[in-house]
């Protein structure tokens, strides 16, 4: 079965994502491989812009057998593909779960404060990224002023 997988994934890789998919499906009707198989086959659709196929592959895996990393990239892929499809409060609903439950996965950030946008809550997506950039920067430029990027942050519209 893991060969099965490797060979599907390189195949996903090289652009053959029909190819790759029927593969997958040989791995479907095991509880052992079933939920990574559909982690897989969302990503290939996902790789091939094809979000709307790839929600239900995403769901399927998160409600079977995956690892604590497989998960996240489950909840993330899923959460992502609503907000391209522009179902914006299930993907917010999915981005809350994944910072939830990975609060220290930074790469979901933008892309969480990128649905809040959608959303119409720009106040707080500015302010998230802002966040972001003075915990993640090794720019001088920006660490000179991180105390001021945070008070602004946290308050966008204050005037002194």
């Amino acid at each position: 079965m893991e060969s099965v997988l490797k060979e599907a994934i390189a195949l996903r890789q090289s652009g053959q994502y029909e190819k790759s998919r029927r593969l997958l499906n040989t791995l479907l009707s095991g509880d052992d491989w079933s939920a990574k198989a559909h982690l897989h086959i969302a990503w290939s659709y996902d790789n091939e812009g094809k979000e709307q196929e790839a929600i239900v592959h995403y769901e399927s895996a998160l409600s079977g057998l995956l690892s604590k990393e497989e998960r996240f990239d489950a909840l993330f892929g899923l959460a992502s593909s609503y907000r391209c499809i522009g179902s914006y409060q299930e993907a917010l609903h999915y981005f809350d779960v994944t910072l939830f439950e990975y609060p220290n996965a930074i790469e979901a950030k933008p892309f969480y404060a990128m649905c809040l946008y959608n959303l119409g809550r720009h106040k707080e997506a500015i302010a998230l990224l802002l966040e972001l950039l003075v915990s993640t920067t090794n720019d001088e430029s920006i660490k000179a002023y991180q105390q001021a990027i945070m008070l602004y942050a946290r308050d966008l519209d204050k005037c002194w």
